[in-house]
């Protein structure tokens, strides 16, 4: 018992001198921190402002898009439960268009981001509806395509003449504007696929969020998944490219915010 003894007591006091250094160690290296810092990081942020508050729906504002990078760049669209789509200037807060919807039950919109020409919309009537905005005033559909089994949760244009939609049936859809024909379905999710975002730069490549928990990458020239992102425990909501192009970020119901790193994963 004695000798038992002697080796824990020696063990302790090894233990202890070990701390000692490392103590040593980390005070040496000390370049200061959060709790040692003398001047408080200043905010990225010095201030958040409300600059314009567009007024004109009479409904619950479920989707908006912002228009594309051309003369008419200040310009984009929303949707409402009351019925309408309103192209607004953001700079003037003025409504460009009003366009009438024939379902009132929209989830999402999107603006053609190279000519500002076109806008869609979608929700629980199972279409993605086409607007030409040089129809003035715009009072119909130019284009209703119809292809989904289930709701139309989000729509992009990749191309004034193609568009993607998700949808509740679990799967997204690439379209020909012109002719309505649905040109390429991708179907590996095995949920209600939520949201959608194309890649600025590379538009052959979309990034699609799902109730089954996954995000996955999509070549339109391949026409299959390239890469599925594994992390959340429920419902992915909501997914958006980084401006580089390079990560995404997804929304979930799990309550967190992931950023993927596109370069990390094979």
């Amino acid at each position: 018992m004695g000798d038992i003894e002697e080796r824990i007591a020696d063990a302790k006091r090894q233990a202890e001198e070990l701390k000692s250094q490392i103590e040593s160690l980390r005070n040496e290296k000390n370049t200061g921190g959060m709790s040692t810092a003398t001047v408080s990081p200043k905010p990225l942020v010095q201030s958040i402002k409300t600059r314009r508050i567009l007024k004109g729906h009479f409904g619950k504002v479920y989707a908006l898009h912002w228009g594309g990078q051309s003369e008419n760049g200040t310009n984009l669209v929303s949707a409402s439960q009351d019925g309408k789509l309103i192209i607004w200037n953001a700079l003037n807060m003025a409504k460009v268009q009003s366009i009438p919807l024939r379902s009132s039950w929209v989830m999402t919109c999107a603006f053609e981001p190279s000519s500002n020409e076109l806008v869609a919309c979608g929700g629980l009537d199972n279409l993605c509806s086409i607007y030409k905005l040089t129809d003035n005033p715009v009072l119909r559909a130019t284009k209703e395509l119809a292809a989904h089994d289930g709701y139309l949760s989000c729509c992009r244009f990749v191309t004034p003449g193609q568009i993607i939609t998700s949808s509740g049936d679990g799967t997204c859809i690439l379209w020909d504007v012109e002719t309505g024909i649905a040109t390429t379905n991708f179907m590996e999710h095995a949920g209600d696929v939520m949201s959608l975002s194309v890649k600025e730069g590379e538009s052959n490549i979309f990034v699609s969020g799902s109730c089954d928990a996954n995000a996955k990458v999509w070549d339109l020239r391949a026409g299959e998944c390239t890469q599925t992102f594994h992390g959340h425990e429920s419902d992915i909501n909501s997914v958006q490219f980084f401006p580089d192009g390079y990560a995404f970020g997804t929304g979930s119901d799990d309550s967190h915010r992931r950023i993927f790193d596109m370069r990390r994963y094979n």
